[in-house]
């Protein structure tokens, strides 16, 4: 292969405030990047979080053929036990074994869900959860190498909200010591691609969003000054390419701002779909008959059929007409800072409710949830199972949005479309076919198209 690839990932990065930020010099290197290249817009799967769009992005397959639905599953097995989904369960290639295939090695660092590190003739330091550094880095004889630039597996959050300067200046040491030893690794391995992924951004994003879009805020200019640092740590990587390698720019997700959480469950006990909580506190203890559906987080909705859950009380068209029944009621709630309801006056709690198959396909939809729940803006959806409040306040000031990724290829020329007509989002699945095509790997049976190219690269 002549050429190499980079992708840098920002997780949590909206393209907006991308640009934004890059426009008004506080990202000068990036904003020389979009210069030299076209930012697309990305949308990520659903449920909109990293751990099933990052296996979107490794496989380049939607969530019915590489099998993770969320950060916890339920085991194939046909109970109610879970677990947190990790490499094990990824049922797809991922990008360092389809460069492999095709004869080039692959260096890929902090990439979320990549744990435990997979033994394979590559460079992987695998992205949270990874809960043991030991297990978290391939080959091993890396493992002092990075305990050397005291690299950390992911940021300690510590208490936010009595300290939201510590945990500021926590994401700037492990993002200090991520990018020395990203540097450290993509100079002295080698690579036909390279995958880096900062997450110390939404990290950022998710506690301190009122500081990223409030010039009021008392911590404005300190976040002001951690954007400052992730430019920097872009510039360091984007220094190690020559000239003729080809650069990307990827997030998970998007990201806005949020002021309430949404406790699905609590709701489904309310409205008389999930068994009291005397009855059944936490789903490991199961189920019985009287619970029609249930959520995993952060809005995943399993009916509760016969013929899937020992407990399960519904035929398949009693589950057809209680999907419809829940989809018309979520849809419809409203929330006016006291009551939950239809009829209440108050912004929307749930933006749209998507049956699995009109999102998935692929062997394995029937471990998919039943319905999928997307959050109204300023709402972020939970599966917990504690409490009985249906909408309540966290520490948390920023949450996930499914549209407004970034997709930034550099030499890259803006798509042509119809007078007047926008240019749609380009989907997660898409990011593993472009980057391997732009190397000269063609993958057969991947879900996504080449985008963002040139010549016979662009496929309309």
């Amino acid at each position: 292969m002549a050429e190499r690839a980079l992708i840098i990932g920002l997780d949590g990065m909206p393209r907006t405030l991308l640009t934004e930020l890059a426009a008004e010099g506080t990202l000068p290197r990036i904003g020389e990047l979009l210069g030299e290249g076209y930012c697309a817009e990305l949308r990520a799967p659903v449920p909109e979080i990293s751990s099933t769009s990052w296996a979107t992005f490794l496989t380049g397959t939607n969530p019915g053929r590489h099998g993770i639905f969320g950060f916890t599953d339920l085991v194939p097995d046909g109970d109610y036990r879970v677990h947190f989904s990790n490499l094990l369960q990824l049922r797809q290639p991922p990008l360092w074994a389809l460069t492999a295939a095709a004869g080039g090695r692959t260096v890929c660092l902090n990439v979320p869900g990549t744990y435990p590190a997979p033994v394979a003739d590559c460079v992987v330091v695998s992205g949270f959860v990874a809960p043991r550094m030991e297990n978290a880095v391939t080959p091993a004889r890396l493992l002092p190498v990075l305990r050397g630039f005291g690299y950390e597996l992911d940021v300690e959050v510590g208490d936010v909200a009595e300290d939201p300067e510590g945990f500021l200046g926590r994401a700037v040491r492990a993002l200090r010591a991520r990018t020395d030893a990203m540097e450290h690794l993509l100079t002295h391995e080698p690579w036909d691609l390279g995958v880096a992924v900062v997450t110390e951004t939404d990290r950022v994003h998710h506690f301190l969003w009122r500081a990223v879009a409030d010039p009021a805020d008392p911590l404005h200019g300190a976040v002001r000054d951690f954007y400052r640092l992730v430019d920097s740590c872009v510039g360091r990587l984007v220094d190690l390419c020559r000239d003729e390698d080809e650069l990307f720019l990827v997030s998970d997700h998007g990201f806005g701002p949020v002021d309430r959480q949404f406790y699905v469950n609590s709701w489904l006990r309310e409205a008389g779909h999930l068994a009291p909580r005397s009855a059944a506190p936490k789903l490991a203890a199961g189920l019985d008959a009287r619970t029609g559906a249930f959520a995993l987080d952060p809005a995943r909705i399993y009916l509760h059929r016969k013929r899937r859950f020992p407990g399960g009380g519904l035929t398949d068209s009693e589950a057809e007409e209680l999907a419809e029944e829940i989809a018309a009621e979520l849809t419809a709630l409203r929330f006016d800072g006291e009551r939950v309801g239809a009829d209440v006056d108050g912004p929307l709690l749930v933006s749209a409710v998507y049956r699995s198959e009109e999102l998935y396909h692929g062997p394995l939809i029937g471990h998919a949830p039943d319905l999928l729940a997307l959050p109204a803006p300023g709402v972020q959806l939970r599966g917990g199972w504690e409490g009985t409040a249906q909408v309540r306040s966290d520490t948390l000031t920023g949450t996930h949005t499914r549209e407004n990724a970034v997709f930034y290829r550099r030499g890259a020329r803006a798509p042509r479309t119809a007078a007047g007509v926008p240019q749609k989002p380009f989907d997660m699945v898409d990011v593993a076919p472009t980057v391997l095509a732009s190397i000269g790997i063609r993958p057969l049976g991947l879900d996504g198209a080449v985008v963002l190219g040139a010549g016979e690269e662009e496929r309309k």
